[in-house]
């Protein structure tokens, strides 16, 4: 595993190559740290879950809307609604066009997808122009890691990359999931 600070002025690219060569990667975000890869690394998205200990679906970071507007389904009022809750960094759960994003990561016909908030995250995403996977750094049941060293010790072993940008620990975002014509917050 490589672990490399976020003022590392080669972070960006190394976390952007690290994407390119199908790594698995934990790195900071403006809730906790998250776990990922790119949305089409099918097996690094079977090795995440492995990692994780579960067999279920992955929401996407973007670093902005247009990366995504044009694969999931919602009316004008619904895409407003979507960017209005995507300005915290919360997480919307919509229906996606079949087929245009990697089926493995989502769920009836369904994709999670936010925005984290976290500067050094969003130049990394506008910079890559792709949505990454993103999950929790934990096992399954377990409380996320917030603290680099022991994110290194418990999947130091199993994960590629680490960027490194000190201990954090706020809340996890708000899920907010659009059916039936109606939006409804579930965390």
């Amino acid at each position: 595993m490589k672990r490399v600070k976020t003022d590392d002025p080669n972070s960006v690219d190394i976390f952007i190559n690290a994407l390119k060569n199908n790594q698995i990667i934990a790195y900071p975000t403006d809730t906790i740290y998250g776990l990922g890869t790119a949305m089409n690394n099918d097996e690094g998205i079977e090795r995440i879950n492995l990692m994780k200990m579960r067999e279920q679906p992955m929401s996407v970071a973007l670093g902005n809307f247009s990366v995504i507007k044009n694969h999931i389904i919602a009316n004008e009022n619904e895409m407003f609604e979507i960017k209005e809750i995507l300005k915290d960094g919360s997480t919307c759960i919509v229906p996606y066009i079949p087929g245009s994003l990697n089926d493995k990561i989502a769920k009836d016909g369904k994709i999670g997808f936010r925005i984290p908030n976290h500067e050094y995250l969003k130049t990394v995403l506008n910079e890559y122009k792709q949505p990454i996977t993103t999950t929790s750094v934990n096992k399954t049941g377990s409380e996320p890691l917030y603290i680099p060293d022991k994110i290194e010790e418990h999947f130091g072993d199993k994960i590629d990359l680490l960027i490194d940008d000190g201990m954090i620990k706020n809340s996890p975002s708000k899920i907010f999931i659009f059916e039936k014509n109606e939006i409804k917050r579930i965390r």
